[in-house]
């Protein structure tokens, strides 16, 4: 009989660890070609879980081609090539090609969260298993339109207005797989030859994505207000891709005055923005700063938002509002493809934004997230490397800059300079663990993520930090920020 510990899951869904168990005793050898696996009903007794969790991870596994199903005998282990075997073993999953054990990570703050909230994971589980067996199969199983189900779009449609203050209507909402297929939606749009103008430092998938679409980019500085719309307007572009309500990676909020220059310079030339609003639900701090969206008269902004933060990156749930004026463009450019999201998925998402369950969920991981940043804070402040660290834009959502005085190991303040600690400072935390994401890398211009105030800045990007994990990052940080200048560093 199998016997696992399922308390051991951590995050994940049941039937995804209960899968991943299996399927290393299969690579590992310890379950051999042609071993028949225990009944469903043995196993979800034997485990204390549920039979449809052993029925999904049975399930994943024959796709997989793991075991085969043989009719009323039950699921007998395939035989795998040997190299399979031989690579994938106990033990050498953390062995790359070059024969080097990659360091144990406590923590990773160079990216988001990389598995669902566990409660985030239970909320969608329910949602979809609710939406299987109440939804009509006419309805789940039917042709849909390119743009997306009518009833998500009108789910959409209404949280905006009832979270974010505006009005939409449906019609002009699109539903894609994620932010970068949004990304490539409007970059079809624009069509080949648009010059696009991103900020600097910014989020790297944006330009690389239009870039590929054969649209030329341009980086414009970010201040403490947003876009320089000075050299913004200095530019040849007609599209200005910006994070109004939560820059990334500055974490800084557009301030009005900014704002209505971005949009007096749309309006004057008939050009276009895009508003990039990806965790405006997470503002730790006051009211929800309104989107750029709100107070466009002239129709020139396009709104992108993703569910990513909020559910989980995996899922791939993210929508588009497009202007009047762009809908017919939409429809001659694209109007012929089929929705990448998946109905079941469409409107297992639309019940939770109907019923209330997705905003009750944003607030208490909202509540959740706060709790975290606040126990990290708290402890880099209490330490030694308090004195020289500060944090900027903590209250704007689910990451911060970590800035730390490196003034006595600089010994200028030049931008290659600030550039030379902070990759010092991230190999030395890299070494103990902690792996972090100097704001630098973020720069196409190193001078744009640099200020001459000593101080070296790393994007913290917190909500898949385990607080257990919070001591020992403190000491990563503490013997890291010790660090001296490199000798190739001039």
């Amino acid at each position: 009989m199998l016997n696992y510990d399922m308390s051991a899951r951590g995050t994940l869904p049941r039937y995804e660890y209960l899968y991943r168990c299996v399927r290393n005793d299969v690579l590992s050898g310890e379950l051999a070609a042609g071993d028949r696996l225990p009944s469903k009903r043995a196993l979800a007794s034997q485990l204390g879980v549920a039979l449809v969790t052993v029925e999904n991870a049975y399930a994943q596994l024959e796709a997989e081609g793991y075991v085969t199903a043989r009719p009323r005998s039950g699921y007998y282990v395939n035989a795998l090539p040997q190299l399979a075997v031989t690579h994938s073993s106990k033990g050498a999953s953390n062995v790359p090609a070059g024969g080097a054990p990659e360091p144990p990570l406590l923590a990773d703050f160079s990216r988001p969260a990389t598995r669902a909230d566990s409660s985030a994971a239970n909320l969608w589980e329910r949602a979809l298993r609710q939406t299987l067996a109440q939804e009509p199969r006419e309805t789940l199983f039917a042709a849909q339109p390119a743009q997306g189900t009518e009833r998500l779009r009108a789910a959409i449609a209404s949280y905006l207005r009832r979270v974010r203050g505006v009005e939409v209507n449906p019609s002009n909402v699109v539903v894609g797989a994620g932010a970068q297929v949004v990304y490539m939606m409007v970059a079809r749009l624009l069509g080949a030859g648009t010059r696009v103008a991103v900020e600097d430092p910014g989020y790297s998938r944006v330009w690389q994505t239009y870039d590929a679409c054969d649209l030329p980019v341009s980086f414009v500085p970010a201040d403490e207000e947003g876009m320089r719309v000075d050299l913004l307007a200095a530019t040849d572009a007609s599209v200005a891709h910006v994070m109004p309500s939560h820059q990334f990676p500055t974490g800084r909020v557009t301030s009005v005055a900014r704002r209505f220059e971005l949009l007096s310079w749309a309006a004057s030339g008939e050009r276009r923005i895009v508003e990039d609003d990806y965790d405006c639900e997470f503002r730790m701090a006051g009211r929800p700063v309104p989107p750029l969206l709100a107070s466009d008269t002239a129709g020139r902004v396009l709104y992108v938002n993703t569910f990513s933060k909020s559910l989980s990156s995996a899922l791939r749930l993210a929508y588009l509002v497009l202007p009047d004026d762009l809908m017919p463009v939409w429809r001659e450019r694209l109007g012929w493809l089929a929705c990448t999201v998946s109905v079941v998925d469409q409107v297992a998402l639309a019940r939770l934004l109907e019923s209330g369950d997705y905003d009750r969920h944003v607030s208490r991981y909202r509540t959740q997230q706060r709790r975290l940043r606040d126990q990290l804070l708290g402890a880099i402040r209490a330490s030694r490397l308090g004195v020289r660290a500060s944090f900027e834009e903590a209250d704007s959502g689910l990451h911060f800059v970590l800035s730390l005085d490196v003034a006595d190991i600089c010994a200028t303040t030049n931008a290659p300079q600030v550039r030379g600690i902070e990759q010092d400072i991230a190999r030395a935390t890299l070494a103990r663990g902690v792996r972090l994401a100097p704001l630098s890398d973020y720069a196409h211009d190193d001078h744009n993520a640099t200020r001459p105030d000593g101080c070296a800045r790393f994007v913290m990007q917190y909500d898949g930090l385990d607080s257990a994990a919070i001591p020992q990052v403190v000491v990563a940080l503490e013997a890291a920020s010790k660090v001296r200048k490199s000798p190739g560093v001039r």
